[in-house]
Formats: C-alpha cells, sequence, structure tokens
C-alpha cells in the first residue's frame, strides 16, 4: 500500500518505469522474427544441412530485427510529425489569409494577423536552417 502511495505522489518515478512504445515493439519484432527461425527450422528434416544454423543465428537475427523495427519507427514517427506541422502551417495561413480578405477585422487585428504570417514564415526558416546546421558531413 505505502508503495502505491508513493508512486501517485511522485508521478515521474512510475513514468521512468515504462518502456517506450517503440523499444517494446522492437523487442516483440525481434522476439517474434527468432522464434519463427526457430520455428521454421525445428520442421526442417534433421538431414537438412543449415538446420542447426538456422537455430545458432536466431538470437543474431532477432537482435538484428529489433534494431532495424526501431531505426524504422522513429523514421516514420519524424516523418508524420513533420508532415502534421506542414498541415498545421498551411491550414494556420488559410485562416489567417480568410480572416484578412473577409473585411470583418479592424486594420490593427489585420497588422496582427500579417504578423503572426511573418513569425510563421519566420520560424519555419528557422527550422530548416537548424535542420541544416545539425547535419553532421564526413570528411
Amino acid at each position: 500500500m505505502e508503495q502505491e502511495n508513493s508512486l501517485v505522489a511522485n508521478p515521474s518515478q512510475q513514468a521512468s518505469n515504462i518502456q517506450q512504445p517503440s523499444s517494446t515493439s522492437a523487442s516483440i519484432a525481434g522476439a517474434g522474427g527468432g522464434t519463427l527461425l526457430v520455428l521454421l527450422a525445428s520442421n526442417l528434416p534433421d538431414t537438412y544441412p543449415l538446420k542447426s544454423w538456422l537455430v545458432i543465428i536466431a538470437p543474431s537475427v532477432s537482435i538484428v530485427l529489433s534494431v532495424f523495427w526501431k531505426f524504422i519507427s522513429r523514421k516514420s514517427n519524424a516523418y508524420f510529425k513533420v508532415k502534421k506541422v506542414e498541415r498545421s502551417k498551411k491550414l494556420l495561413q488559410k485562416k489567417i489569409e480568410a480572416a484578412l480578405q473577409n473585411g470583418i477585422i479592424s486594420p490593427e487585428e489585420a497588422t496582427i494577423l500579417k504578423r503572426k504570417m511573418a513569425e510563421i514564415e519566420l520560424q519555419s526558416i528557422d527550422n530548416l536552417a537548424n535542420k541544416i546546421k545539425s547535419i553532421d558531413f564526413e570528411e
């Protein structure tokens, strides 16, 4: 009971005990791939020359599959986050342009919205510049 109260009182401690979803799915992918290889090998006849090698390399295949899965999931998550930001940016710009064109807003509000559009563009340029700076070129 005291253990439960300490976890509730300090949620950061509880969160640190939980694995990342990509790590868990990578472990599942690796374990599944290694298990599948062992099952495949066990269904082969004993006279098959590669049967023992398939069983021997199964743990290595598990590790390679989990690393590959983690890499792919990180890249795909990053890609979809970028796409979500781009869609949100375009939607915001359309809404600002529509608000500027409908004539209902005051000139002061129009100035604020134009400043917001400029901020969005500057932020986009700054993000791209930071991305270029972060690229590590090997010599």
